[in-house]
């Protein structure tokens, strides 16, 4: 009996933890980035980067409703032919820098508590230390995001959270 109490609290505070987390790409065709020398839209690109959203704002934001809105996507580097075969290829330089535009909704039992339009540019996209692997295809895009995410909701926005989440 006492353990079905515990097991009960538990299932009700991993509940209450629970963020519900929406990522709408707003009109993907226009974005100024995610294709090749065809202009085919690779949609693994955007699954990736919803699913890092997804990620790091029920990481950063738990219990909270979130709604992120993402209106242009410019991959690290430009699609660009390269060698005598002219195989097209990713090619990253410093004046090439991943961008990634939003807007975002964070809500708490029903109220927005913060909302804003953000603009993720790394400048120095290629410089410093990336803590994702140099095979990951999207690195500077997540390295970017995390950056965002760290300085729009560090942890004391993430504490606060947790603090005033039912328990």
């Amino acid at each position: 009996m006492k353990y079905r109490w515990i097991a009960l609290g538990l299932l009700a505070a991993a509940a209450a933890a629970r963020a519900d987390v929406q990522v709408n790409f707003v009109k993907p065709d226009t974005f100024s980035d995610i294709k090749d020398n065809q202009g085919f839209r690779d949609p693994s690109v955007l699954k990736d980067i919803e699913a890092h959203l997804v990620a790091q704002a029920g990481k950063r934001l738990p219990g909270r409703d979130v709604r992120i809105d993402v209106t242009d996507v410019n991959l690290a580097g430009e699609v660009e032919p390269v060698g005598r075969s002219g195989q097209w290829l990713r090619v990253m330089r410093t004046v090439t820098p991943p961008s990634i535009e939003l807007n975002y909704e964070v809500r708490d039992t029903g109220k927005v508590v913060r909302q804003g339009k953000a603009v993720l540019r790394d400048m120095n996209y290629q410089d410093g230390f990336n803590n994702y692997f140099s095979g990951e295809p999207l690195r500077y895009e997540k390295r970017m995001i995390d950056r965002w995410f760290d300085t729009e909701f560090g942890t004391a926005t993430a504490a606060a959270a947790s603090a005033s989440s039912p328990r």
